[in-house]
């Protein structure tokens, strides 16, 4: 009676380990590594990684399903190993592109403080340009008896155009910039009357505005040097 128990008992055993056949490891594993591939946003950036890698994921629960489990864990295995790698190729990507917006950040400064030279460097030549002809003015005053120079005329702040000039003419006229990469200034102070800085009417009368911190003049030169590329 107990020898006849016992069997009883083992084929009890078998059968609930025979039920229990799928070891579900492999399958949870896939199926995590593909939610956070999702989460990473992967397949957007590895489109056909990430195609491959769901389609193992699916062939694996077919295969379940058609009760070919050995297959099926293969599937799921290869899923899971291919997601691994692709969580590495993600986060490379993802440093690469903090690298290259470093990199962009600091070319973008040093435009900015060549820019800063620049500007410098011409307001320091017009200021030795303006001292020269003082000078020459003075120089004439002394040899035709002058003592005392006439003041010097304020500096214009309207401007009527004449026929065929630009904003960028305008700008690098003597009297006003002496620049021609100052034009955007004009442009902003006259943008109810200015659709194109090439496309003037002859008698428009354009504000010139003179109280311009140097950030503006900066910010119109790089606005210039965008239009002409």
């Amino acid at each position: 009676m107990r020898l006849l128990q016992l069997l009883l008992f083992c084929c009890l055993i078998a059968a609930m380990t025979g039920c229990a056949g799928h070891d579900p490891v492999w399958q949870l594993k896939a199926q995590q590594g593909l939610r956070q591939l999702q989460q990473e946003q992967a397949e957007a950036t590895f489109p056909e990684e990430y195609a491959s890698i769901s389609k193992l994921f699916r062939e694996g629960q077919q295969s379940l399903t058609e009760d070919d489990e050995a297959l099926a864990d293969q599937q799921f295995l290869l899923a899971y190993q291919k997601s691994e790698l692709l969580k590495r190729e993600v986060e490379l990507n993802r440093q690469r592109l903090k690298e290259e917006a470093l990199q962009k950040e600091i070319e973008e400064q040093a435009i900015r403080e060549e820019e800063a030279r620049a500007w410098a460097e011409a307001e320091r030549k017009r200021q030795q340009e303006l001292a020269e002809t003082q000078r020459k003015l003075q120089q004439e005053g002394e040899r035709k008896g002058v003592t005392a120079l006439p003041a010097s005329p304020p500096q214009p702040t309207v401007y009527t155009v004449r026929r065929g000039e630009t904003l960028p003419q305008i700008a690098a006229r003597p009297e006003l910039y002496n620049d021609a990469a100052l034009w955007p200034l004009i442009y902003r102070a006259n943008r109810d009357q200015i659709r194109d800085p090439y496309q003037l009417w002859p008698g428009q009368v354009l504000k010139i505005p003179r109280n311009f911190s140097r950030d503006e003049a900066l910010e119109a030169r790089r606005q210039a040097h965008r239009r002409n590329r």
